[in-house]
């Protein structure tokens, strides 16, 4: 592995990492970030910050669902708007449109001020959401993080705890495999059984070929 080499880059480029629910985008993102001079923004984790009393998305998630989701702290109970809002899919627009763009902003604007930099060989914007919020639009490319569903489902279980029948809920609320599939340039294999260093050969092996571009 050459991470540390000269990748003769005119420009940093913009990737979409994205993937279901339990394919490991996060661990995938956090291993490139490691070991490659890539910056990571996580769309949940700008979310989250957002949602936070003095966040951008707080005054007016309250006020569309009701000072019932607050805790007494005043900080947004997510896990309780999470199930208020799970089988209704009209809440869960009107959550999406109050959130993403505000999340597509920090974004955008985060990116603007990484390329000034000139630090970096991409910027990977680490989201489930890639397709419904429209991302692909300012993306140089879109890389799918693919594990089997069977994995998934044994990840989620094991790790986080959640019953087979909410995980067969997220998943069939996401997009489905061949949707990732159409929208991506590059697909990322994490099985469970893929090390570190295998992800970091499929993805040296990308960089190799943007090197190699005129």
């Amino acid at each position: 592995m050459k991470q540390n080499r000269d990748w003769n880059l005119k420009e940093m480029r913009v990737i979409g990492l994205t993937g279901g629910v339990g394919c490991g985008k996060s661990f995938v993102a956090a291993v490139l970030s490691k070991h490659f001079p890539i910056y990571v923004l996580y769309t949940d984790e700008i979310a989250k910050r957002q949602m936070q009393p003095e966040g951008e998305s707080y005054q007016a998630v309250v006020k569309e669902f009701g000072k019932e989701i607050l805790m007494p702290s005043g900080e947004i109970d997510r896990s309780y708007l999470s199930r208020k809002i799970f089988a209704d899919e009209a809440a869960k627009k009107r959550l999406n449109q109050l959130t993403h763009p505000r999340v597509e902003q920090e974004v955008l604007d985060t990116i603007t001020k990484l390329k000034e930099t000139k630090k970096y060989l991409a910027v990977f914007v680490e989201t489930a959401l890639l397709i419904e919020a429209g991302y692909q639009k300012f993306c140089d490319e879109v890389w799918y993080v693919w594990a089997s569903k069977e994995e998934r489902i044994h990840r989620l279980s094991k790790f986080r705890g959640y019953s087979k029948e909410r995980i067969e809920a997220m998943i069939h609320a996401q997009a489905c495999e061949e949707n990732f599939f159409s929208c991506a340039d590059h697909v990322i294999i994490n099985k469970d059984d893929t090390d570190v260093e295998e992800i970091l050969i499929q993805a040296e092996r990308i960089f190799l070929e943007w090197s190699e571009e005129k």
